[in-house]
Parts: structure tokens; sequence; C-alpha cells
């Protein structure tokens, strides 16, 4: 008896290359799935990687406009597109990759009865201490989901906190990375007497907090989706 693959719908509202740590791990991610049908929403270019790491790859259409006055405008049109998308598709889940933004909100406004998980993934968060409509959202797609994966528990208590701790039982923690149990750790530390090396896997910029903004007050944080 052949079993029927899950089918699921995902998307980051962006262009579909391997600009970002979230836009590479969701690509490893469901590249790994086998057993699961998906769908992934972006936006165009689309990268050589992603046309092979979904079966399906649907570029948005609707024009983005993230900042400034039009934002309810635009997430009205995108819900419209996601729900015309959702109807034809009719997915066994719906992935919201952050729990925000538009792309998400748009899929939360159009789920129905289609349980939808929506997976942290940290700047939408971030966003959401520092901006009202940010947190606004955040606790719009908590409500509509069915469950809330953070990678760390710190990520998680976040956003328990900002969502008032009215869906902590929604929240579940799966790591991202390598299990600490699998990482070779010296017997001894070095004996040099150099200066200390680190080691960092990210990009050079405030987001990642590799030099701290002059001022912390005035994050470059903002609406990017």
């Amino acid at each position: 008896m052949t079993t029927k693959p899950l089918t699921i719908l995902t998307g980051i509202n962006r262009t579909s290359e391997p600009s970002s740590g979230s836009m590479i791990l969701v690509s490893d991610l469901y590249r790994a799935m086998p057993d699961t049908h998906t769908t992934f929403l972006g936006r165009t270019p689309v990268h050589q990687v992603w046309k092979t790491a979904f079966d399906h790859l649907i570029p948005l259409s609707t024009k983005k406009r993230p900042q400034g006055p039009g934002f309810d405008t635009y997430v009205d049109e995108l819900t419209q597109e996601v729900g015309t998308l959702i109807e034809q598709i009719r997915p066994d889940a719906i992935h919201a990759q952050n729990v925000g933004f538009a792309l998400s909100l748009a899929l939360s406004r159009t789920v129905g009865t289609i349980p939808i998980i929506s997976i942290a993934h940290g700047p939408e968060v971030m966003a959401a201490e520092r901006n009202t409509a940010e947190h606004e959202a955040l606790i719009e797609v908590a409500g509509a989901s069915a469950a809330i994966v953070t990678p760390t528990s710190v990520l998680a208590d976040r956003i328990d906190r900002l969502t008032g701790r009215r869906f902590t039982d929604r929240i579940a923690i799966i790591p991202w990375g390598i299990r600490l149990a699998d990482a070779h750790v010296r017997d001894q530390p070095s004996a040099g007497t150099g200066p200390l090396s680190l080691v960092q896997a990210g990009r050079l910029d405030d987001n990642k907090s590799t030099s701290p903004p002059s001022n912390p007050s005035h994050s470059p944080i903002s609406r990017t989706t």
C-alpha cells in the first residue's frame, strides 16, 4: 500500500536565493524531507538551488510594500493571492516561516481548517520587541498557529513573553545545527599565550551583533517581509 506524501505549503517573502541563514536553512530542511511534497512561495529571481529543493516553487506577484502607510493594503493584497493559492493546492499543513511579517500574516488569515505551524527565525521577534505593529503581527500569527517552533529556549521565552504567555502550550523547542553530543572538544585548553581566536558563522552586520550599534535604541530592525 502506497502512503500519500504529506503536502506542505511554506515560503519566505524574499528572492529565492541563498541570501541569508534563514533561506539556506529552509532549503536544506525541506530537501531532507523526502516523504513530503513541498510547495514554496518566494520571489524572483529564483536560484537554481531552490528549483531542486522543493517540489513546486511559486513566485509571489503582489508588489512588496513592507514599510509605510501602505502596509495594511499590501497585506490585504498578499492575503488574497495566498488565499487563492491555498484553495488550489489544498495542503495538509502550512509552515509559516517567521512568527510575524507579511507572508505569515497572509497565511494565518487564509488558513481555514488547515493546521499552521509557525517557525521562529528571530528577526520577527526582535522587530516585535521594538515596534507596536510588528508586535501585533506576532500575536496574530501566534494565535492562528497550532504550534510555534523555536530553536532555543531563550527565543521561546521571548515569544512567550511577547504573547502574554497565552500560547505557552503551543511552543515547541527544536534545536537547529549539530547536537552538542556530536561535537569534539579538546580535553585540555590550548596552552598558547597568544590572543584568543574565535570563529563565527554569520553576516557581519548589526543584526548579527558582531559590532554593537553606537545607539542601541536605534536598531536597524524594520519591516523586511
